[in-house]
């Protein structure tokens, strides 16, 4: 986080409180536990000591049975760990806390545990596996109604889509974590989702609202003092937002405005010697406004200045920053030795440390100064910008598929306690009619002959051997009803309203009359969907797709020419003329639609094809349905127990046909199913 400084604040865990709770328990480790900790705790002991001691500790507290007093002690350790910048050590000790949690149904542990995780994986910038953690400890937050948490969260996963210039879903995010921020009076985090709405409308070059949110920031800081925050961190916050509102003003070309609101920050009372870090940025973005101005005094004095305080402080980025604008000042200069040997420089190292911002800056400059090498710069410059821009997609892509899976994974939790609800219903139901079956059978019994209760027992376990005989059966007939109704919902319904809604979003903002019309269209395919679902509930033996005045062919061509991905797939589509739909059934149709539905919905989601091949053939009394793409491909043995290739499987052997999946990592995929008419 550029603009934002993190630190996980542990509250140390009480142990001389909690261990009269757990005396016992913890007879021979607690002693051993408090001493190993008393030795954290010591500041005067090297760092590298301390983490010996954590280490001792997280051995020590293993130990220990699964109760408060170890959860607690472990929250203590991952989080200590984490301040101390051992991010892989708080991310194990997180994961062992969560696993006991999770045992002990301790859901405010739970979700502690997934946030620490968070926090490291995101130092590690490991944005992935951070966004993750955040979501996963979102939702529990959620559970237990800690919205003050929630708010908490959701503003580090804004954090994250502005990291990888997703600046609009940074925006929306940051609103949701303010209003629950705000309601929580969480007045630090108000000061960061301010802060974060500003930068994320700048971002977008909205700076005149981006100004408004930092004015928002500066004020929230009233309210530090309130709070009794060190004026240290007041100095540092006051000075970091002037920073920014000076950036802006340069970028709106107010240069005396900028110029007046660094200097202000600059004189900020020990700011040199507190952050020196920030210190360097303020001369840096001072010096650079006064040479847009015009105004040459103290330069390069500036400039070379916060250089050195930047060099002194091993601040790579900043030296970057320091070169770039020193390049771009002689430059103009005419100067061009002096340009060069900033500029040169600030490419070698932003190339280093992978700052591709900086890297395309310092390759825009030097093929203006050095024309004699423009070529091979400038081809350089491209090739980097497409580069990010393909990686910026990927990320996108990545995020969404997270989002999704995390919802698809809950879902589908929530769906199996519904499930296991329903057996355990079931069989209590059924042990309580055996039960009371078996007493009535007992107290008539007692009045009656030996013989009459052996021809009893005996029509009893003939009617019950019939009846469990009938249930077999029924039961059968549900399990298969229910399987086809599931099917006909993963191959049909939901995967029309994927399509549907991924063309929806992808014309959602324009406004144009064929825009429009296409919405109009993706409309009546939802008002299809609607019908179809009535189809499946009334009469699932013939579907409600075919209802209408459409043939099957126009069917098939408009499913293959609305179909839309984040990959930009070119789909394509064969229909051999000599096929006679109308001489087949609806039996048949809806299998070879759904077949090839299901295979497009795989390629929209996993292949990041560029283009796709659908052929529908017949040769003699065979029809050939045959999908194609040249995406990144799968192992089909792996995939074999999933649900999409389990329906195809289904649908072909429906077909009386043969399905044949052919592909291999990186080398496409074709799904082909074949059958007699």
């Amino acid at each position: 986080m550029n603009q934002h400084i993190k630190i996980v604040s542990i509250i140390a865990v009480s142990l001389c409180a909690l261990s009269c709770k757990d005396k016992d328990k913890h007879a021979n480790t607690s002693g051993e536990f408090n001493t190993i900790l008393q030795k954290v705790r010591n500041k005067s002991i090297p760092d590298s000591l301390q983490v010996k001691y954590l280490d001792s500790a997280f051995v020590v507290i293993k130990k220990n049975p699964n109760d408060t007093l170890t959860r607690h002690s472990l929250l203590y350790i991952s989080g200590t760990f984490y301040n101390k910048n051992l991010h892989n050590k708080a991310i194990n000790t997180s994961k062992y806390l969560y696993d006991l949690s999770l045992r002990a149904k301790d859901s405010s542990n739970m979700a502690r545990a997934l946030y620490i995780s968070a926090d490291a994986y995101y130092a590690k910038d490991n944005k992935d596996s951070a966004f993750y953690q955040y979501s996963q400890s979102e939702k529990i937050y959620r559970k237990i109604n800690n919205f003050g948490r929630v708010g908490e969260v959701v503003l580090y996963k804004s954090y994250i889509y502005y990291d990888i210039g997703e600046y609009e879903l940074c925006e929306n995010e940051a609103f949701k974590a303010l209003q629950l921020l705000q309601k929580e009076n969480r007045v630090q985090d108000v000061y960061y989702a301010y802060n974060l709405i500003a930068l994320a409308l700048e971002g977008q070059d909205n700076n005149n609202e981006a100004l408004k949110y930092y004015e928002k920031a500066l004020s929230q800081l009233q309210e530090f003092k309130e709070q009794g925050i060190a004026n240290t961190e007041l100095r540092t916050y006051n000075a970091s937002c002037h920073n920014n509102i000076g950036c802006v003003y340069l970028k709106l070309g107010n240069y005396s405005k900028a110029i007046a609101i660094f200097n202000e920050a600059i004189s900020s009372i020990n700011i040199k010697k507190e952050k020196p870090e920030l210190y360097a940025k303020l001369l840096n973005n001072l010096a650079y406004a006064k040479f847009k101005s015009g105004d040459n005094t103290e330069l390069p004095g500036l400039f070379y200045k916060a250089l050195k305080v930047r060099g002194n402080i091993g601040d790579q980025s900043g030296v970057v920053a320091s070169n770039l604008y020193l390049g771009e000042y002689f430059a103009k200069l005419k100067d061009t030795t002096k340009a060069l040997m900033h500029l040169k420089p600030a490419y070698d190292e932003a190339t280093k440390i992978k700052s591709h911002v900086e890297v395309l800056a310092a390759l825009k400059l030097l093929t203006t100064v050095d024309p004699a090498n423009s070529p091979a710069y400038s081809s350089e410059y491209y090739k980097v910008n497409e580069e990010l821009q393909k990686a910026a997609k990927k990320a996108r892509g990545r995020f969404a598929r997270i989002a999704y899976e995390t919802d698809r994974l809950e879902f589908e939790k929530e769906a199996l306690v519904k499930k296991n609800s329903f057996i355990i219903g079931v069989s209590a139901v059924s042990l309580l009619f055996v039960a009371a079956i078996f007493s009535i059978y007992y107290l008539n019994s007692r009045n009656k002959k030996l013989l009459l209760i052996q021809q009893q027992q005996k029509a009893s376990e003939e009617i019950y051997q019939l009846m469990f005989e009938q249930q077999s059966k029924v039961e059968a007939a549900r399990r298969d009803e229910k399987n086809r109704i599931a099917m006909e919902l993963h191959d049909g319904i939901l995967n029309n309203i994927y399509a549907v809604r991924l063309n929806l979003e992808f014309i959602n903002k324009k406004l144009d009359e064929e825009s429009v019309e296409k919405r109009k269209n993706y409309i009546k395919e939802l008002q299809k969907v609607e019908t179809e679902i009535r189809g499946v509930s009334h009469d699932l033996s013939r579907s409600a797709m075919f209802s209408g005045d459409k043939s099957f062919k126009s069917l098939l061509e408009f499913m293959i020419n609305s179909q839309k991905n984040s990959f930009n797939t070119s789909f394509n589509l064969t229909i051999d003329p000599d096929i006679d739909w109308e001489a087949l059934t609806d039996v048949v149709k809806v299998n070879v639609y759904r077949i090839i539905q299901e295979a497009l919905q795989n390629i929209n989601k996993y292949s990041k094809a560029d283009n796709a091949y659908i052929r529908v053939s017949k040769d003699g009394n065979t029809v050939s349905v045959k999908v194609t793409d040249d995406g990144v491909g799968f192992e089909p043995t792996k995939a074999r127990d999933g649900i999409g290739i389990k329906n195809l499987r289904k649908r072909a052997s429906l077909l009386n046909g043969n399905l044949n999946i052919d592909s291999a990592p990186g080398k496409g995929s074709t799904v082909e199913v074949s059958f007699s008419i």
